[in-house]
């Protein structure tokens, strides 16, 4: 991801000077040694060795609420770090995710490629506004109420004691192993088999499919790729269910597509399907992994949520906050020329912009002493890990569910528990959608 340091002028859609005028915050944190020497433009590579979503996020910081830079692509957007302006944006009328608003881009005329179209082009709830959004999120609404998650809970429990019997038998012979395969991703992948009726040995497939659609340094012919094994393996999934339907929610979407006035197409029907399998593994796999990374590497904090003064509830939305499992998602899309009236910002009818959830979560401006891990932060709450406005994730209380019954068990089985590896050393998805880690070798005693 390239910064453009000085956008004023630019134009992302055409090319003809626009006003965009980036407002610089007078209490800021010094600019770090690797901006300064960065020169203009200089490249962010989010998640590699070294870096992360986290310092991206503060690195953009710098240059304004919201400031210009190139995608994967070539394509030019405006980030979000502010976390008042992003709300602003998401609950607003002035932007939408329908990227029908992005001039080009669905009669072909706007080369984009890669990560950035298969976000952007399928239709489903994440890309869909107004009555067509309602429409497509209602089914995944009522097979996610707070009934079915109470319902789902014994489950979960079950599911985590089952994780938690065969942690020590995976283990190496110094005790050593790795939580996101034994444990974080292992309880996701089973409630979506159980909830959603996926049948569990389709489940690793999807997974290794996923990870290469979060992959944002994969090429155009790799992230393809990922996407027709996706669909292929979901069209198997829809052909074989049609004829046995069930009390599930994979089954309510196919009756909601085949009973709607307006029937969704079978193109349609995987991209929603997509939208909810894939999500809603990789969003709670990163929950549940980095939850338990902050409380290993903060052992004051660790402390305060075992004695009781604070609870295991509060430790995960600071978490969410400090590392949200999805640093941005792509793509949102200006409707009309307007002007965010409390940052100065412009923005041009057609404009992509991005939400950087990561760099929301740490703004200066709402939080003291952004960066630190801190369970009793009165502000911790102020994050957008789920997203905000009609888009909010129905599938959050479910996944907030999911990561505390899996963290207060695993907390309480294996108290000595440490990391294995310097926690600087973790290796995190080379993505800026995907936040977390890959790998989280942990000694159980």
């Amino acid at each position: 991801m390239t910064l453009i340091q000085n956008p004023e002028g630019a134009d992302t859609t055409s090319g003809t000077p626009a006003a965009l005028r980036i407002h610089r915050p007078e209490a800021r944190p010094p600019m770090p040694p690797s901006a300064v020497a960065g020169g203009c433009p200089f490249q962010l590579k989010g998640s590699v060795p070294g870096s992360s979503n986290g310092v991206e996020g503060r690195t953009l910081q710098h240059y304004g609420p919201a400031p210009l830079v190139e995608l994967p692509g070539g394509v030019q957007a405006r980030v979000i770090v502010a976390y008042d302006l992003a709300q602003r944006l998401t609950a607003g009328r002035d932007v939408s995710r329908n990227a029908d608003h992005w001039p080009g881009f669905r009669d072909g005329s706007l080369a984009v490629d890669g990560v950035l179209r298969q976000w952007a082009g399928p239709r489903n709830a994440l890309n869909a506004e107004g009555e067509e959004h309602a429409r497509l999120r209602a089914p995944i609404q009522a097979g996610l109420t707070p009934r079915r998650v109470r319902e789902m809970t014994p489950v979960i429990e079950a599911i985590v004691e089952e994780a938690l019997e065969d942690l020590e038998a995976l283990a190496d012979a110094s005790g050593v192993v790795d939580l996101v395969p034994a444990f974080a991703l292992r309880i996701p992948q089973q409630v979506i088999t159980r909830l959603m009726g996926v049948p569990s040995a389709l489940m690793g497939q999807f997974g290794q499919a996923a990870t290469g659609l979060f992959d944002t340094s994969a090429g155009p012919a790799d992230m393809q790729r990922s996407m027709d094994t996706v669909l292929e393996l979901l069209g198997e999934m829809v052909a074989a269910r049609r004829d046995h339907l069930g009390d599930d929610l994979v089954s309510d979407l196919i009756r909601a597509a085949e009973q709607t006035d307006s029937p969704l197409s079978d193109e349609d029907l995987l991209a929603q399907l997509m939208l909810v399998v894939i999500a809603a593994t990789e969003t709670t796999v990163h929950a549940i992994g980095t939850l338990i990374v902050h409380l290993l590497t903060h052992p004051a904090q660790r402390a305060l949520v075992l004695g009781g003064e604070v609870s295991l509830d509060d430790a995960l939305e600071e978490s969410l906050r400090l590392q949200p499992p999805a640093a941005s998602v792509p793509l949102r899309f200006a409707v009309r020329d307007f002007e965010d009236a409390e940052s100065g910002q412009v923005f041009r009818k057609g404009e992509p912009i991005l939400i950087h959830a990561a760099a929301a979560g740490t703004d200066p401006d709402v939080h003291t002493a952004p960066g630190v891990y801190n369970v009793r932060r009165p502000t911790r709450r102020k994050h957008l890990a789920f997203g905000h406005g009609p888009h909010v994730c129905p599938g959050a209380p479910l996944a907030r569910r999911e990561v505390v019954i899996a963290v207060s068990r695993w907390l309480e089985a294996f108290p000595d528990a440490r990391l294995a590896v310097d926690a600087a050393r973790l290796p995190q998805p080379h993505s800026f959608i995907a936040n977390g880690f890959t790998e989280i070798p942990i000694r159980l005693a």
